[in-house]
This record gives structure tokens, sequence and C-alpha cells, in this order.
């Protein structure tokens, strides 16, 4: 029999985390409060802002939990919410991101009824004016994440995984992804939905601001896929964009695979010299015509 506490629980927690984000804050609140309400709770986790981020948050203040108090964060006050969640799925979104009209209701009915399950959708990235997502498989993260906003949790993967690693300023996510995917125990699931506006930052410069992950994270990817999945993840890390060239990405990366495997660094450099003049030269007549 069900205890009171899971008859009356939410089928959604969402969290979001503020600081100092003002007005953007609003439209958020306004896409998450235009869901059916029945359905979810919201958990709002600030920094201590000091702007005026909290007056627009106590607009709701009847409708919502807040805790306002210094962190160390995003990850931190992702961490602290999930102890205080208690709905079913867990989502987390941030300021100026934006919940799609009843999403809510059309993601209820794909939930998994075994548990734990880990459901998926696809986002609209508002800056490059491109919708991301598709069905992932655990080796794709290994130059790829799920975007965040696009992907509710049930509560057991926090009890299986644990929460997300406070050492990874930026990416914690990225990690804890990879993990749940690597995990038989938890269900992963894609729903062909279109879950939320995500207003995203670039990833080349936030890369930069995540030593540790950058370290750490090609290492767990070698220890899991192997030496080749790794040098395609490092190479990623070092430049986002150098699939954008196929042709000499993808030289470049044999180039590597193979000098760590045969210690041919010499013989593959000449080989390799005429290959990346002809790209240089191909790179700058693009760069001159435009």
């Amino acid at each position: 029999m069900s205890s009171p506490e899971t008859v009356n629980r939410k089928i959604f927690s969402i969290i979001l985390a503020t600081y100092n984000c003002g007005r953007k804050v609003e439209n958020t609140l306004e896409s998450i409060f235009s869901q059916n309400r029945d359905l979810f709770e919201l958990i709002v986790f600030d920094g201590a802002s000091t702007d005026d981020t909290l007056d627009f948050i106590k607009k709701y203040e009847g409708d919502l939990t807040l805790v306002s108090e210094r962190d160390a964060g995003v990850y931190d006050a992702f961490n602290k919410a999930i102890d205080l969640a208690g709905g079913e799925y867990l989502y987390f979104i941030g300021a100026g991101d934006c919940l799609r009209p009843k999403i809510l209701e059309q993601v209820k009915e794909f939930l998994p009824h075994h548990n734990p399950s880990l459901v998926y959708g696809y986002c609209y990235f508002v800056r490059q004016e491109i919708y991301n997502g598709r069905e992932f498989t655990a080796a794709d993260f290994v130059r790829d994440n799920l975007c965040q906003q696009g992907i509710f949790y049930h509560r057991a993967v926090f009890d299986i995984i644990g929460k997300y690693d406070l050492r990874y300023k930026v990416f914690a996510d990225w990690f804890f992804n990879l993990k749940c995917f690597i995990d038989d125990k938890i269900n992963k699931q894609y729903i062909p939905l279109l879950i939320a506006d995500y207003e995203e930052g670039g990833l080349s410069s936030n890369l930069k601001r995540d030593p540790v992950f950058l370290k750490e994270f090609p290492l767990f990817v070698r220890k899991q896929f192997g030496t080749f999945k790794y040098i395609v993840c490092k190479a990623f890390l070092t430049n986002p964009y150098i699939f954008n060239y196929t042709y000499y990405g993808h030289f470049r990366l044999l180039w590597e695979y193979l000098n760590s495997k045969l210690s041919l660094r010499k013989p593959l450099i000449s080989i390799a010299k005429p290959y990346v003049q002809d790209y240089r030269r191909l790179k700058k007549a693009v760069r001159n015509k435009t």
C-alpha cells in the first residue's frame, strides 16, 4: 500500500538555480507557472543575489520553495535542492531558459512505470537558433552532452549515481550523464518532444572555466571506451570545432592514434605535411573570400 507521502507526491520537482539574473528569471517563472500546477513543485535556490532577482521570485512566493544563501556554484545549489525535492522526477532549469507550453502534460504520458529512469527530449538553442537533441548512446558522450534542460531524472537516479561532483564547475552534468548511461541499473528513454528553450553560452569559452573537467573527463573516457575514444575526446575538448573540418579533423585523429600506438611521430609528420599544407591553403582561401 502506498504511503501518504507517495500518494501526495508531485510528478515533477522543478529546480531553478539563480544568482543576480534580474529580469531574466521572470520569463522562466512565467513558463513554469503556465504548466499544469497539479503536476509540479518548484524549488528555487538563489545564491544570495544582490540585484532585483529576489523581487521577481517573491511575486510567486506562496507557490514555490525559496532558499537564498551563498553557495559554491550552480551544482552546489542543485545538490542542496535535490535534498528538498519531493517529486518523482527532478528537472533542472536556469534563469533565462523557458519550458515549452504544456510540456509537462506531454512528458507525463511518456514516463516509464519502472524505476529508476532518465527521460530526455530535445531543446531549442536560442542564440544559435538551432534544435539540439537526439537519441544518445554512452559512447556519444565522448564529444557531446545532453542538454540539461531536456532531461527528467527519476529521484532514484541520485541514489545510484550520487549528486553532482562539485570539483567540476561548469560540466558536472556532462560527467553525471555519462555515468547514468554506462550504468545498466538506470533505464534511458528518449522522447521526441521539444522540452525547452535554452539560453546557452559558448562551449569553447566555458570549457576554459573547468580545468579539472578538462583533465579528468578524457581519462575516464579512456578507462570506459579505450584509447581511440580518449583521443577523440581530448581533441574535441582542446578544439570543439575540429570536426567542422571533416577532412583535416579526422586525419589528425588518425595521426594521433597511430602515434600513441606505434611511436611513429617522425614518419607520420612527413606523411602528413602535404595534407596539412593543403588544409591551410584551403582555409586561407575561404578566409580571403569572406
